[in-house]
């Protein structure tokens, strides 16, 4: 009995510990998916047509898509989206990108991937796992703050694909990526949430994608501010 107890005091003493090590791992994803907003539009000949910012109805930030195996195919990276709401941006989603090798100028470096949604349905589209370039079209962003959506590349595309490995950001093709959702991460975050707001299957990531962002917890608050700062308003347009 005694040796039973004391296993049991031994397991609990490092549960705090493990759950803090969780909460710091995401915390630290929620900060560096904020620097990289930062970093996309710290060089303006270099950044994302500011009309394009303009017309985003969501943004997605994956930092650090690393490679993960042997061959095309082998990459994995872990970040976060917001959409646009009436009420500003929306309560974000942890997500995913695995596969694809984004892009021949990436090749072994880590990467910072942003991705930009211009469709009207985005948010309903990034509520669900889908390869980017198959139902989804996607395309290398534009750089340049006074390159015009109407009359260069008159978003012709539902997404628009930014990386950085080394230096500064540049248009990518992500094609072939697949687009994932991160429960697992949602519903440490949204633990205090009412269950049909913890992001815990798609119908749930929706409706976080679909509310304005100003009671999202704490953890959060980075990306949304850098959000707020870098892309811009996050009411959409009535």
């Amino acid at each position: 009995m005694r040796y039973s107890r004391l296993a049991l005091l031994t397991l609990f003493s490092f549960l705090p510990l493990s759950l803090h090590s969780q909460d710091a791992k995401l915390t630290a994803r929620v900060q560096r998916a904020a620097e990289v907003l930062s970093e996309l539009v710290a060089v303006p000949d270099k950044a994302p047509p500011t009309d394009l910012l303009t017309q985003a109805t969501c943004v997605a930030v994956v930092p650090g898509v690393v490679k993960v195996g042997f061959g095309v195919g082998g990459r994995a990276g872990y970040g976060l989206a917001s959409c646009r709401t009436d009420e500003g941006w929306s309560m974000p989603t942890f997500v995913g990108l695995k596969g694809g090798s984004f892009g021949f100028q990436i090749g072994g470096q880590s990467a910072d991937i942003v991705l930009v949604f211009v469709n009207a349905d985005a948010g309903r589209i990034a509520s669900s796992t889908f390869n980017l370039g198959g139902g989804v079209s996607v395309a290398a962003g534009p750089v340049g703050r006074n390159v015009s959506a109407e009359t260069d590349y008159k978003l012709k595309s539902e997404i628009y694909s930014y990386s950085k490995s080394k230096g500064l950001f540049a248009g990518v093709d992500i094609s072939g990526t697949k687009w994932e959702l991160d429960y697992s991460a949602n519903m440490k975050a949204y633990m205090d949430a009412a269950p049909k707001s913890r992001g815990e299957s798609s119908e749930s990531v929706r409706t976080l994608l679909a509310s304005g962002g100003a009671s999202a917890p704490a953890i959060f608050k980075p990306f949304l501010e850098s959000l707020e700062k870098n892309v811009g308003s996050g009411t959409t347009a009535k």
